[in-house]
């Protein structure tokens, strides 16, 4: 019995499918795809290194994708692996079924047909034949067994244990056969339809490999990327800016996807290989002054349009930091060191003014925000504001309130709510400012009546009740003039009712002291005479007058010598002239409402007189 199997091409698949897989990431990137067939499934198993996380989703897509175009597997499903460098267990997977082209003629499947087909691969070009393995021929059932085994137990270079289901890619491939030991009529179409289709796989398979870079005939790719990098280096001498540097980047780049593009099976695929990794160093060299460039254009970026917020100037210095950084760690024998010099003093003038805006701002919010909570904490002492202390204090925080928010400068975030708040608060202190005055007035009125109000006990005591009436007068009108809505008010009144009740008997006072002062006057002016008539005294508010002994006497020999001689006219004088002094006397009594009590120079009482009897 004879068995053939299709020749599957395993290590093409591999690199279309490593092809895939590094489009999918940077071309820097260290990649490894797999291939293994066990129990009529393709087993793939992809691996990165673990600083580079891919979209695990994209990369399934992109390997089944390529599998289902080019029908690359006699397999009916599909599992795909996704692992991480150095760790054996993969961390995703995904499985499918491929789906077959269907003919006109239903037949089988290309694949299941291909086991009888005749040997094609005599026919294939030389090199399509050395890139197919030698070990998937048509052969003896024995002989395919012993092909398949030999090849399954040789491992992969990169291929590391997997736990579970992946320990599938170390176990031997099975071979694929069909026992028949006898064609029948009924299978003669399908075979030939199989073969056909194989013949045509191959065929575009050959093409697909003779076509690519550097292939056949002399490899111009190696001439053009080299071309292009020593252009970039030029470039690289003496850049005089950015854009010179992202124009060079480009043409590394290009150079590098040159390379890239030459497979494996190129005869210039090794030097391709040792140019690709003097230009990827060249790259990363030129990838880092790019990434500083961008991220000091980010930095300059955010920066346009002040003012920002303290936050924004954090990153903004953030971000300047990370672009001098990057370039202070380029090499210092690199060829960007001119403009890397160059770029790092206008960063660190940038950083450095990026500091000041940070300072400026975080100064303008914390001055901000003393002045909002100053304008509570006066508020607060507003609402249970009443002595003349009170709102003094009130309004020395107002003005603390005020001083904070013109320190604010402008080309700050704050300022402008500065001023909006300077003009809320300002109608508030000028109010308080006003009540400050009032109360500070009614204190004036208030301590200026208490001291009127001394002066005039003080007038009192000393019997100088004109000045004491003055004093009390006054002393109310001050009262009086105390505000109604002030804390001193109701003070003021109280001090009113009494002050008043002060006068009243102070004007009293100066009533009786000036009747006094007239019947003094009188008296004096009716004792007084060539011979002191007489002397006088109010005590108890009885006026004693006593006739002098000289008056007496005068009197007396007066009167004695006008009835010596019968002088009748001198002694009725001297009787009207007594008469006449005791009436005088009687009049000020009465003037006075005062008792009178007259006495003779012995002190004998010869008089008495009550007024309004």
């Amino acid at each position: 019995m004879k068995t053939a199997t299709r020749p599957n091409n395993l290590e093409t698949l591999e690199h279309l499918l490593h092809e895939g897989f590094q489009s999918d990431l940077s071309p820097f990137v260290p990649v490894q795809v797999q291939c293994r067939l066990k129990d009529e499934m393709l087993v793939v198993l992809a691996q990165h290194p673990a600083a580079t996380v891919p979209d695990a989703q994209q990369v399934f897509s992109s390997i089944e994708q390529t599998i289902q175009e080019y029908q690359w597997s006699d397999s009916h499903s599909v599992k795909i692996y996704l692992r991480v460098e150095g760790i054996k267990s993969p961390y995703a997977f995904y499985s499918f079924k491929i789906e077959r082209r269907v003919s006109a003629t239903p037949t089988a499947t290309p694949v299941e047909e291909a086991l009888d087909a005749p040997d094609s691969s005599e026919s294939l070009p030389e090199e399509h034949e050395e890139a197919i393995d030698s070990n998937e021929v048509e052969t003896e059932t024995s002989q395919s067994s012993e092909a398949a085994t030999s090849e399954s137990t040789s491992p992969h270079p990169w291929d590391q244990p997997i736990q579970e289901e992946n320990s599938l890619l170390e176990e031997p491939l099975e071979e694929i056969v069909e026992p028949g030991k006898s064609k029948s009529k009924k299978t003669l179409l399908p075979i030939v339809v199989a073969g056909t289709g194989l013949s045509l796989f191959i065929f575009l398979t050959s093409l697909f490999l003779l076509t690519r870079p550097c292939v056949v005939g002399q490899c111009q790719a190696i001439a053009d990327a080299q071309e292009l990098n020593q252009t970039s280096l030029k470039r690289l001498q003496k850049p005089l800016s950015g854009k010179e540097v992202l124009e060079a980047q480009e043409q590394l780049m290009e150079a590098i996807r040159i390379l890239q593009s030459i497979p494996f099976w190129s005869g210039s695929y090794g030097k391709a290989q040792e140019q690709l990794k003097v230009y990827q160093v060249q790259a990363e060299r030129v990838e880092q002054m790019v990434t500083a460039l961008q991220t000091a254009a980010r930095a300059g970026h955010k920066s346009e349009n002040p003012p920002h917020p303290t936050a924004r100037w954090v990153e903004i210095q953030g971000l300047w930091r990370e672009a001098i950084a990057r370039l202070e760690e380029l090499p210092t024998n690199s060829n960007l060191q001119p403009l890397a010099q160059q770029k790092i003093k206008e960063y660190k003038q940038n950083l450095a003014a990026a500091n000041q805006r940070l300072v400026k701002e975080r100064n303008s919010q914390q001055r901000l925000q003393e002045a909002k909570d100053a304008a509570l904490i006066a508020e607060a002492r507003q609402g249970v504001a009443q002595s003349l202390e009170n709102w003094q204090l009130v309004y020395s925080t107002w003005q603390i309130a005020m001083k904070r928010l013109k320190q604010i400068p402008q080309g700050t975030t704050a300022y402008e709510q500065a001023q909006q708040l300077s003009s809320l608060y300002l109608p508030k202190m000028s109010s308080v400012q006003d009540k400050k005055t009032q109360e500070q007035f009614a204190v004036n009125a208030y301590n200026q009546g208490l001291q009127l109000a001394q002066l005039a006990k003080n007038a009192q005591f000393d019997n100088q009740w004109s000045v004491a009436v003055v004093n009390w007068r006054n002393a109310i009108t001050n009262m009086n003039q105390v505000p109604k809505d002030s804390f001193y008010y109701s003070k003021a009144q109280s001090r009113v009712q009494s002050y008043s009740n002060a006068l009243k008997q102070a004007k009293v006072k100066l009533q009786l002291a000036m009747k006094m002062q007239q019947t003094r006057s009188d008296l004096k002016q009716t004792c007084m005479g060539k011979v002191q008539v007489c002397n006088f005294g109010i005590i108890n508010n009885i006026i004693k007058v006593r006739l002098t002994p000289a008056y007496t006497k005068l009197v007396k020999q007066t009167a004695n010598s006008a009835q010596v001689r019968g002088d009748s006219n001198a002694q009725s004088s001297i009787v009207n002239h007594i008469l006449t002094l005791g009436e005088a006397l009687e009049a000020i009594s009465d003037n006075a409402r005062m008792r009178l009590e007259v006495y003779d120079g012995d002190g004998t009482l010869i008089q008495t007189h009550v007024p309004g009897s």
